[in-house]
């Protein structure tokens, strides 16, 4: 069994000024007919057929899959099931993309403020330790908006933990995630290291507004 990801960038998409270019979300205001070919280059692109999609509600809501299934509400699955892409859409939020090899049980997270705040990252390891007996999991954590960009209301960053707030009012998204895995004793962890804000090879809603969304998929191939 061989765990595969494709994280994509904003390039070589169809989709016109301010969704430019591979845009493959359906609800900016993106013209759909364009997001529909965006959704087959990136495909193309990670060398799979189709992946399943959630419509993303900023929630720690988890739904386990065994086949492709209209878009559920939810910010997170999880599977066993081969072939079957599991993907999150991002625009500043990171994605969580966790796997164990050894009882081939996949995760694909969206962790945002909100979802990091409310350990969507934990739970998906929970479920996948106690429901499908994970025992080492492994994590990849797409580019994502990191604490250089993320400023807050001061009224929002004194609900936080102090180890979560950098220099006054800069949330730690990232940090929020990190320590999920740490505790739940994530030791492989590939870190993209990105922030989307800073980069302009990303889609980032906190620098844009307006603009489109990238992809972060995790599937297994027998």
């Amino acid at each position: 069994m061989q765990i595969q990801h494709f994280i994509s960038d904003r390039f070589g998409g169809v989709s016109e000024p301010p969704y430019n270019w591979l845009n493959i979300a359906m609800h900016t205001g993106d013209e759909l007919t364009r997001v529909e070919q965006n959704r087959q280059i990136l495909y193309q692109k990670a060398g799979i057929v189709r992946a399943q999609f959630a419509n993303q509600i900023h929630s720690n809501t988890i739904v386990e899959i065994d086949k492709f299934i209209p878009p559920p509400s939810c910010d997170g699955f999880i599977t066993t099931k081969a072939r079957l892409p599991l993907a999150i859409m991002s625009a500043d939020c990171f994605g969580v993309l966790l796997y164990d090899k050894g009882t081939r049980v996949i995760a694909a997270l969206h962790a945002g403020r909100v979802g990091a705040t409310r350990e969507i990252v934990a739970k998906a390891m929970q479920l996948m330790q106690n429901r499908y007996g994970a025992v080492n999991i492994s994590a990849i954590i797409s580019p994502g908006i990191h604490s250089c960009c993320y400023e807050v209301s001061s009224q929002l960053a004194s609900s936080y933990p102090k180890r979560f707030i950098k220099r006054g009012r800069f949330l730690d998204i990232k940090g929020m995630i990190y320590e999920q895995l740490e505790q739940n004793r994530v030791e492989s962890i590939k870190d993209y290291n990105i922030c989307t804000c800073c980069s302009s090879e990303y889609y980032s809603y906190r620098r844009d507004g307006v603009t489109g969304r990238f992809a972060s998929i995790i599937w297994m191939e027998e």
